[in-house]
């Protein structure tokens, strides 16, 4: 059995952690069962589930009645702009969306969210050049009219206001999602809309600059770059550069796609974006799923291999807060019979059948043992070519030391010296599901189960 050596620096103090979450994106207008969303929303944001504390809730755009070209049902919204079609004038109705509402307000009746994010995809589609809010007819030119730059900052900041007035704590804004895509053309599939660097800045811009005149308690989260390459690093600069804009930004974000297994890219990100001292806003991971998604959702490894995500965002990118892409998709079932969904619960498109994934498990190994208000510290792993071994630390305002370790390979050893110290385990792996597997003294050596995440908990005697 291969044998590891960790050492942990608790004096190395790094970015504080403000939280975990998923987002009710996309399959939350679909649950009208109140039993099942009551059932859902206990396990995903209650202290006796995973207890997040980040919820974001999409500002759909909306669908337009004489043509939408996307088909599948749960990627269409109910916006609350109402167009009124003959007269291009539009109200707001706030009944609608009620069942993505219902999710939001269950979520917050168990006092773990603190924070709330709106984001949108996509204008409304009658600001849109294609009349559609799932993206333009020609792929990478934006979809959001010149003309409507300012109806977008309206009609987005009203919404705002009327969660806000709900006592709902919308602590974040985020009016563009993943900009350099194409979103358009022949093939889509969801809500999105392209944007150049220069109008995620204007139209950002703007926004900060109505946020200001209406004296909204609300900070701009910014610009959920869907990668972590250069355009990411391009993006950030041109905003810092606009100094209305940082100052009203509560968050560079930036989504953890196409990276799994390059550890190299985080640490680079991260030593990037530490070096350019952008005020103090926080760096936030807010969306990430397998891509492509190999593993279903009764594989172990789903768990091991977003452990590992999420240790190598917050260790060596230093996000301050991690968010998964979905906290329910569809099930999807392939030709193995298998069901590969990539969302922290499966569903039925009726809901009549869901459950929890290995996905699930992996982000509670984190949620329920590292609080807001955690440090990242310092954690050394000696090398070795064999083990698949990703280490986080962290720790908590108790004083207590935290330790997440994915291993996406063989059993094996890790031996540590943690002498004095009480120990708690939770292991999750082929034969368990966040289960509590030890407790008691210190042990020097650890034995993590082949393909597995094992938390351990270490208090002071």
């Amino acid at each position: 059995m291969n044998a590891l050596s960790l050492t942990l620096h608790p004096q190395d103090r790094r970015q504080r952690i403000s939280g975990f979450g998923t987002s009710a994106c996309w399959w939350s207008p679909q649950l009208s069962d109140p039993e099942k969303r009551r059932d859902l929303l206990r396990r995903l944001y209650s202290k006796q589930g995973l207890g997040l504390n980040i919820y974001r809730y999409n500002v759909g755009g909306g669908v337009n009645p004489k043509h939408e070209r996307v088909q599948n049902p749960w990627r269409l919204t109910e916006s609350f702009f109402v167009l009124d079609s003959e007269t291009g004038e539009g109200h707001f109705d706030f009944s609608r969306d009620q069942n993505a509402q219902a999710a939001l307000f269950e979520a917050l009746s168990h006092g773990c969210v603190d924070t709330v994010v709106l984001f949108a995809n996509s204008p409304h589609y009658s600001m849109t050049v294609s009349g559609e809010s799932s993206g333009g007819l020609v792929p990478h030119c934006c979809n959001l009219r010149e003309d409507c730059f300012g109806r977008f900052v309206d009609s987005f900041l009203t919404v705002t206001e009327y969660f806000l007035s709900k006592g709902v704590p919308v602590k974040l804004i985020s009016p563009i999602n993943e900009p350099q895509w194409k979103w358009g053309g022949d093939d889509v599939r969801q809500e999105g809309c392209h944007y150049e660097t220069q109008q995620v800045v204007r139209l950002l811009h703007l926004f900060a600059e109505e946020i200001e005149k209406r004296a909204l308690p609300v900070l701009l989260a910014a610009p959920e770059s869907g990668e972590i390459g250069e355009k990411t690093r391009e993006y950030f600069t041109a905003l810092a550069a606009d100094p209305v804009i940082l100052r009203n930004l509560g968050s560079f974000a930036y989504h953890s796609y196409w990276a799994d297994g390059d550890a190299s890219a985080k640490t680079q990100l991260g030593d990037w974006f530490y070096a350019q001292r952008f005020s103090s806003v926080p760096l936030d991971m807010t969306e990430w799923c397998e891509l492509p998604n190999k593993h279903p959702t009764d594989d172990p490894m789903a768990a091991a291999l977003m452990a590992a995500v999420i240790a190598q965002d917050l260790a060596a990118s230093r996000a301050q807060s991690w968010t998964s892409w979905v906290a329910v998709n569809q099930t999807w079932l392939q030709e193995d019979g298998r069901d590969y969904s990539d969302g922290l619960f499966t569903a039925s498109n009726d809901f009549s059948r869901y459950a929890a994934t290995y996905r699930f498990d992996a982000l509670g190994h984190f949620s329920r043992f590292v609080p807001a208000g955690s440090s990242c510290i310092g954690c050394e792993m000696t090398a070795n070519e064999t083990a698949a071994v990703t280490p986080c630390a962290f720790r908590r305002p108790d004083g207590a030391t935290v330790l997440v370790l994915s291993n996406t390979g063989a059993a094996c050893e890790v031996q540590m010296l943690l002498h004095g110290r009480e120990m708690e385990i939770f292991t999750t792996d082929a034969e368990h599901h966040l289960a509590h597997t030890y407790s008691g003294a210190a042990l020097p050596t650890l034995t993590l189960p082949a393909v597995s995440v094992t938390t351990v908990v270490l208090r002071p005697v």
